[in-house]
């Protein structure tokens, strides 16, 4: 009773053993087409797909091992599950040198990744105030024209009483003037310039003449592009320090699938060379 109840449970952990194994590599047929070996993405994405379903085989083989201590407990099935040792052992050491060469191999395309990108950044970065400044340059030479700036003063007395009209509007009605302070919908510049209005009405030309010189316009531009190029390079140095555990996992992963195949390789060595000693 007890011999067949171990028979069962080690057919039936080589079974789920051998289905783990099966849903792997079927699983790696469809992320390997269509191949594109030398798409670093693609190449990434696929070492991240492989490491992500590494563990499956790797319960897998687990089974089956376990299956085997069984068998080797009952001599009546030790006889039928060396058949199967070798090729699992054999597979199970295949498994460990692929995921130990996806460590460096992945880590290096991610890397490089990394490092196109910031290259990326810094040149777009670089073009946006180039134009910038090829647009200030522009606009300054246009403004030497008298005409030109004869126009672009008078816009400019125009803006001034129309922001002179609505700031007295709110500044002489406490009502409104909280209403506007505390609206969230108001970009917070002319919230600044409400209140500095209602303390000191110079602060408007002030503001006129920020909003209108373009060099404080073009330095504005270029400081906010500044800004958004940090915020990009940190977000890609960050993305790719997300990618280490994939890589630190392949190596575990490599370490687990070696040690149970040499093992068992040696252990069959061994076994092999005792059996031929007593004859």
């Amino acid at each position: 009773m007890a011999t067949s109840t171990s028979s069962n449970t080690s057919f039936s952990l080589k079974l789920i053993g051998i289905i783990c194994i099966l849903l792997f590599f079927i699983e790696l047929l469809f992320l390997l087409f269509p191949l594109q070996l030398t798409d670093k993405l693609w190449n990434i994405n696929l070492s991240r797909s492989l490491v992500q379903q590494g563990i499956v085989p790797l319960l897998g083989l687990g089974a089956i091992v376990t299956a085997f201590y069984i068998d080797r407990a009952h001599e009546s099935s030790h006889s039928s599950s060396l058949s199967l040792k070798l090729p699992i052992f054999i597979l199970s050491s295949l498994l460990g040198l692929m995921f130990l060469l996806i460590f460096p191999l992945y880590l290096g395309n991610v890397n490089q990744i990394k490092e196109q990108g910031l290259t990326r950044i810094n040149k777009e970065a670089e073009q946006l105030e180039n134009q910038i400044k090829s647009q200030l340059t522009q606009i300054q030479n246009q403004l030497s024209n008298d005409q030109v700036k004869a126009s672009v003063e008078k816009q400019r007395a125009a803006l001034k009483e129309q922001l002179k009209t609505q700031l007295n509007e709110l500044v002489k009605d406490n009502q409104k003037y909280n209403q506007a302070i505390n609206n969230s919908q108001l970009p917070t510049a002319q919230k600044d310039l409400l209140r500095k209005y209602k303390e000191n009405p110079q602060a408007l030309d002030n503001f006129i003449a920020q909003q209108t010189d373009p060099q404080q316009l073009a330095n504005q531009r270029i400081d906010q592009i500044q800004r958004q190029k940090e915020q990009q390079l940190q977000k890609t140095q960050e993305d790719a320090w997300k990618e280490l555990p994939t890589g630190i996992n392949s190596l575990l992963l490599s370490i687990g699938y070696t040690v149970i195949g040499w093992r068992g390789l040696r252990g069959m060595g061994v076994a092999k060379s005792s059996s031929r000693r007593s004859k």
